[in-house]
Formats: C-alpha cells, structure tokens, sequence
C-alpha cells in the first residue's frame, strides 16, 4: 500500500475491550490544553423501511423480503487551537420478518483527530464496526464521511446467513517539517477481521503495514511524497502469509480552494507462504496504482477515486483490488438535497486464482432527501447491487427500495 494518511481525508472476540482500548486511544490523542476547546455533540435518529428483491445477492435467487432498520448515533467533535478530532458512534437494528436469519444489532466507530504544531502533523484515524455479513461484504457507493478513501477492502462478497464480522482499521501517521521544501514521516496500517460463526473459505487475519516517507513541498500548492514500506499479512487459524515490501510516490494538489486532486504509484514485491487453501511459496512482483479528485461549489459536489490496491482480504490472502467509486451531491434548494452514487469493484487473488474468491462487484445508490425542518427529515432511495464469481456461471442481483424519516440535531456553529 502507498497510503501516507498524512493530510488525507473487533472489538474482535472480545469487543469491550476493544472498544475501551480505543475509546482511551481517542482520548489520548486529543489530550490537548482544553480551556480554548469547542465540543458539539449531534445527535441523529433515523427509522427506514426497505424491499430487497434479492437481499443476500445469492445466484440462486431468493424471495423477496421487507425489513425495518432502527439507527441511532451521535457525531462528536473538538476542536482546540492545534486540534481537530471527529468521533462518530452508531447502533443500527435490522429486522426482517421473512428472514430472521439475517436480524442483526450492528455496531459502528468511526474517528479522525488531527493535530498539528509549527514544524509538525500528528492523525490517527480508523474505524471499530460490528456488522453483519451481509453489509460487510458488499462495499457502499457512498463515501465515508470521516475517513472517506479507505486504504484496504477486505470484503470477500460470501455471505452466511446469520453471520457477522468485527473489524479493526487504525491508521496513525506523523510527519516532521525539516525545512519550508522538505518533511519526514512515518505512517502505519493496523487491520484485524473476525468472523462469527468460522465461516469457510472465509478466514479471521491480522494485517500490518508500516512506512517512512520524505515529503518534498514543489510549489505552495503541490506536495510529493517518496515512501518505502513493509507489510505482513496473517491468517489466524489457517497457515497463511504473506510478507510485502516496496516503494511508492505520492502526490497531493490544490488547485483551487475547490479543486483538490490525488495521486499515487508503488510497486510492491510480494513472498507468499501457504498451505491454504492449497500449497504455495512463491515470490509476486506487482504494482498499484490511485487517483483521486473532489470538487465543490455551493450548491453541489463531485467526488472520484479510481484505484489499483493490494489489500488483504478474509479470503485467506492479499487480492488486487481494481475499482472506481463516484459521488455526486447537490442542494436543489435548501431543503431538496440529491445523492448519486456509484462502485465498481473487480477482485483478483494474488499470486493467481487459486480459489473461487474473484469476483466483480457492483452497486449504484441515488437518494433524494427533503428537509421537512432544519432538524428533521423524509428520505426515499433505490439501490441496485450485481455480483459474480469467476468460476459461476450466474451472477446475482438486489434491488432495493427504502424510505426513511430522521432527526438530526444541528451541527456545530463554526
């Protein structure tokens, strides 16, 4: 991976303690003088009624079903002097009379503080989820609004009903400025997958990556950045490994104070040590490749991420993700706002396709929302999701209909 999150936008088996590690973690880092502080809490409630026609996109086909999601959360910000930090918290409950295999209490963290001082820039950013299968394994056309470019996609696109899965993504980075054209940093990667029940051809792994970097500032609005890493991925209950190493080039421009692009090349060698699922030890030389964009005017925004990643994945190793994610909002007025949605995804395992896992991965979301007052709001969408494996011969389809009422507390006064 080439990511330096430097500027960028499981609770595992025993999820207490994790969350408390990380709740202390997020404590830490925005363990900053506090007299100056502003802190806001927003609040937001949304019930939403759904029809899937194919809710777990099986190939086979299944009937169709209607479900209710109960969501409940809350955006948490401070903000000091030299700190920024963003906590978002979330409790969704699904229920579908039909299939009640797939009613699930799920769980979301997600955060980003950032901290800066004269000559330096502190982040560390990630996510705690507890989801349900069916969720996690098919990525959203809707960008994360904390953390909206991920540096990995474990999803593997197999569901079991009734399953869910914990993860652990956490990213900190830290960079030096040496002088007005030159800084140093290091940045890391820690992601952990665990799935309930085991599930097969699905595997629990660890996944670390870290990097040092040499950020050059080429003029006062492009920055490069000249990285070298290592990676190791692990599977926890079968033997598999893969041991990464490589080097990556990085650029990040604005244009204007609207148009801000990114890009990035590495090339990464790859020794892979295996008895699952067959026996290889092998030696891969590959390459990834990103470029991202974001542009805004008052009334609307485009986002775009187009990208060639080495990810690691519940599928027993690392894949190479090719895929192109694209979204379009805009205020009609400012009560009518418009969403447009649209992922791409084509996933192939490294070395060479040894299992059944690669696949091609689609879903489009568009969304109207209609603000009935500044605090509440009526929602309706439809969402259309395809999937096919490599090696079957069918590929599967949902289409999916919902409409949602919500309030949402106001924002912070900035």
């Amino acid at each position: 991976m080439s990511w330096s999150f430097r500027n960028r936008l499981p609770m595992s088996r025993y999820p207490s303690q994790a969350v408390a590690a990380l709740l202390c973690a997020t404590s830490a880092m925005v363990a900053v003088p506090v007299f100056a502080a502003q802190i806001f809490v927003q609040p937001i409630v949304t019930v939403t009624a759904e029809n899937d026609s194919n809710l777990d996109l099986d190939p086979g086909g299944s009937p169709t079903v209607q479900g209710y999601l109960a969501s409940a959360g809350a955006l948490t910000g401070i903000v000091t002097q030299n700190s920024d930090s963003t906590i978002w918290t979330r409790l969704d409950y699904r229920d579908y009379p039909k299939d009640r295999a797939d009613d699930r209490l799920e769980a979301y963290l997600n955060f980003r503080s950032d901290y800066n001082t004269q000559l330096s820039h502190f982040n560390f950013s990630g996510a705690i989820d507890r989801r349900d299968e069916f969720n996690a394994e098919f990525s959203s056309a809707l960008y994360d609004e904390i953390n909206p470019v991920q540096p990995t996609n474990p999803s593997t696109g197999k569901v079991v009903n009734g399953g869910s899965v914990t993860t652990i993504l956490l990213l900190p980075s830290y960079s030096y400025r040496l002088s007005p054209l030159f800084g140093v940093g290091v940045s890391g990667i820690y992601q952990n997958a665990e799935y309930t029940p085991s599930i097969a051809d699905i595997e629990n792994f660890n996944y670390y990556l870290g990097k040092a970097f040499l950020d050059w500032n080429y003029s006062q609005r492009t920055e490069f950045s000249f990285g070298g890493f290592g990676s190791q991925y692990k599977a926890t209950k079968v033997d598999s490994n893969a041991t990464g190493s490589g080097v990556s080039v990085d650029m990040d421009t604005k244009w204007t104070p609207l148009l801000s692009m990114s890009a990035s090349v590495l090339y990464q060698h790859t020794t892979v040590d295996a008895t699952y699922p067959s026996l290889l030890n092998t030696d891969i030389n590959t390459w990834g490749a990103s470029f991202g964009g974001s542009y805004k005017t008052q009334t609307t925004q485009y986002r775009l991420n187009v990208a060639r990643i080495i990810t690691p994945t519940g599928g027993g190793g690392v894949y190479a993700n090719e895929q192109v994610q694209f979204q379009y909002n805009r205020n009609f007025t400012q009560r009518w706002l418009f969403t447009g949605a649209v992922i791409g995804i084509k996933s192939t395992q490294l070395p060479a396709p040894v299992n059944e896992d690669d696949r091609k991965y689609l879903q489009t979301v568009v969304d109207l929302k209609w603000l009935i007052r500044p605090t509440w709001f009526l929602q309706a969408g439809y969402q259309y999701a395809w999937q096919k494996f490599a090696q079957s011969p069918d590929g599967a389809a949902n289409n999916r209909i919902y409409i949602r009422v919500g309030y949402q507390g106001l924002g912070p006064q900035r």
